[in-house]
């Protein structure tokens, strides 16, 4: 009675405020208790904390089980190309124009005609530029900040994202050459205990909604089981890249020391560009894996001691 009292007659915002400040002491207080939940309603059973066994159980397990610090530096798209320099060398990076940390400090006299604004610590948080002319500068300013606000990982309890300092910045604006995709074409290769495992081309990429998805193994064999029921199989007549097994070479070398993490590239007249590292992908509730794969994956990660 008294619940639906409350309900009927609270205002809105009051509502919003109690869920917030809910979720907040929840986040605070009991981060495994949302992940759980959340883990729930997206994959459809329990997480199993005392004996995790496919990948997205142990993604989940090592968000509070590890330390994660190396993951925030690492996931950190801007701080990252340093790690990537180290490992691999800076002809996979792309070329970055500047970065600021307030939207209002960028100088657009500097920057070309053409050209890419991200933020360091979000998802889909990306503003292709395609002629600088046309662009609206108060508005760009205004949504580049308010990334640059967002609090990312916190929704979806990804903790290590909370402690990567914001920044935005400007890279260089990469084309699709090919002549299967209307986007530019992603490689995410998912590595296990420092060896890649297969890699999730991912297609026709519009800003805000999901692209086509293929998976391929190491060799090139398209997986065509790996997609659950729900999910359209994707194209299975990707050319196999010329550079493979440099992409490979790269994945083995980024990856090495990590129980597993996610490493995207693109592909441009041949060339490789690193893209990021993601050591929670989809948050760790990967549902575009089959239960099936998802506990072969699992089983490859070796999870570090405590």
């Amino acid at each position: 009675m008294i619940k639906e009292f409350i309900r009927r007659w609270c205002p809105n915002w009051l509502h919003q405020w109690y869920a917030a400040t809910k979720y907040y002491l929840r986040f605070k207080f009991h981060p495994q208790g949302l992940a759980s939940e959340m883990f729930r309603g997206i994959l459809g059973y329990e997480m199993n904390w005392d004996n995790p066994r496919d990948i997205n159980e142990k993604i989940n397990w090592m968000k509070f089980n590890y330390d994660t610090s190396e993951w925030s530096r690492l996931a950190d798209k801007y701080l990252v190309r340093e790690y990537v320099k180290e490992r691999i060398g800076e002809n996979v990076l792309p070329f970055i124009y500047g970065c600021w940390e307030k939207a209002e400090d960028i100088n657009f006299d500097k920057l070309p005609e053409k050209f890419v604004f991200k933020t360091n610590q979000g998802c889909g948080t990306v503003m292709p530029v395609k002629n600088k002319a046309s662009l609206n500068k108060v508005e760009t300013i205004s949504t580049l900040n308010k990334w640059a606000m967002m609090k990312f990982g916190y929704k979806t309890v990804e903790p290590h994202y909370l402690k990567i300092k914001p920044v935005i910045y400007a890279e260089e604006y990469l084309e699709d050459d090919t002549n299967f995709s209307n986007s530019l074409v992603d490689y995410k290769v998912f590595c296990l205990s420092g060896k890649p495992y297969c890699i999730l081309v991912c297609t026709n990429r519009i800003l805000g909604s999901h692209p086509d998805l293929s998976f391929y193994d190491c060799n090139w064999n398209y997986m065509s089981d790996i997609l659950p029921n729900g999910y359209l199989e994707g194209n299975s007549n990707i050319p196999k890249p010329e550079c493979l097994d440099l992409l490979l070479d790269y994945s083995r070398k980024l990856s090495k020391g990590h129980p597993q993490v996610r490493i995207d590239f693109y592909i441009v007249k041949g060339r490789i560009y690193f893209g990021e590292m993601t050591f929670t992908s989809q948050g760790g509730y990967m549902d575009y894996i089959s239960r099936e794969y998802s506990l072969k994956m699992g089983e490859l990660v070796n999870l570090p001691t405590i």
